[in-house]
This record gives C-alpha cells, structure tokens and sequence, in this order.
C-alpha cells in the first residue's frame, strides 16, 4: 500500500508541475487538477494539508532541480566567484525565456515567503545557492553593502531582468548582465 500512496503523491507533483509549466500556476484549481488524475479530494489531503502546501512541496522539488541544472552550468564556466554569479543569473534569466510559467511559480507562488525570511538553509536550494555564491562573492571583493543587501540587489536584478526577457521587452545579453553584476558589487 505504501507503494501506491507514494504513487499518488507523485503523480499529484508531477501533475501540479506540468500544469504549472503549461498554464501557470495563479490557474491551478484542486478541483480540476484532483479530476485530470481520476483522484478524490480525500487522497490529495492524505498527502498534503492544503493547496499551499502541494505548492511547497513543488517548490522545493522544481528549485531543486534548477539549483543542479544551474551548478552544471557555474561549474563549466566558473573562474571566479564573479565569473560564478555571471552564470548563475545568465542561467536564471534564460530559464524565464524557456521556462516562464515554472519561473514565475517558483518566484511567486505564496508558499515561497517564509524562504525569502530564513536566516538559514531553506527547502529552495536555488536561493540557498544563490546566497552562497553572493557570499563567496563578498569574501573576494571589498563590498560596502552587508551580504545581505548585496544578495537582494542581485536576487532583485535576476528577477526583473527575468521578467522582462519573459515578456520579450527585451533580450538576454551577458555583457549587460556582467556590467549589472559588477556595479552591483562595487568592483570594475
């Protein structure tokens, strides 16, 4: 039974993320996401106490997966921890090109607030990886702003630029994003 119930659970992830990806996820009822599985009510809420949490438990698992995917792609560009931060947000803002409905989910969504307010390791390694090379970063540069102005002037740059590249208003260029990062650091 253990076997099933495991079964389900995931299935009700993998779902929630495909409708995710597909429609976003401000569209996600319980209703029409239980149905689409041939699912009751009452099996989601073994496994989750309520939407929220379903959409904690994807949050963690999509950042997860970004966080890999993204530290493939540091380590085959990283000289530096500049270089790391360059590829980190290059990585970031394609995957709003790519991924826009996953990147506003994982941004967005309610159930991702208490991460932005914990002073330690989260359930979303991709900002845990992020605020590690922000503090790589400010170990090799003299920096004025605390670790954690410099991680919001970074996570906020990442965001915005993100979400106008999703909207196409304009496109990716890494010589900009390096420029941004520099000045935001306060080195030349």
């Amino acid at each position: 039974m253990t076997g099933k119930t495991n079964d389900t659970k995931n299935e009700i992830i993998q779902a929630t993320i495909r409708l995710i990806s597909k429609n976003g996820y401000q569209q996600i009822s319980l209703r029409n996401l239980l149905g689409s599985l041939k699912l009751t009510t009452g099996s989601f809420y073994k496994h989750f106490q309520n939407k929220e949490d379903l959409f904690r438990t994807v949050t963690k698992i999509v950042s997860a997966k970004l966080s890999n995917q993204a530290e493939r792609t540091v380590i085959t560009k990283n000289n530096n921890p500049l270089d790391a931060l360059v590829a980190l947000g290059g990585f970031m803002v394609q995957q709003f090109e790519f991924q826009p409905n996953l990147m506003d989910f994982l941004f967005f969504n309610e159930g991702i607030g208490d991460a932005y307010h914990s002073t330690g390791p989260t359930n979303f390694p991709l900002l845990d990886y992020t605020h590690q090379l922000v503090g790589e970063v400010a170990s090799c540069y003299p920096i004025s702003d605390s670790e954690n102005d410099l991680f919001i002037k970074i996570w906020s740059f990442i965001q915005g630029y993100g979400i106008l590249i999703r909207h196409k208003t304009v496109t990716y260029d890494e010589k900009l994003l390096r420029k941004a990062a520099t000045e935001l650091i306060g080195v030349n």
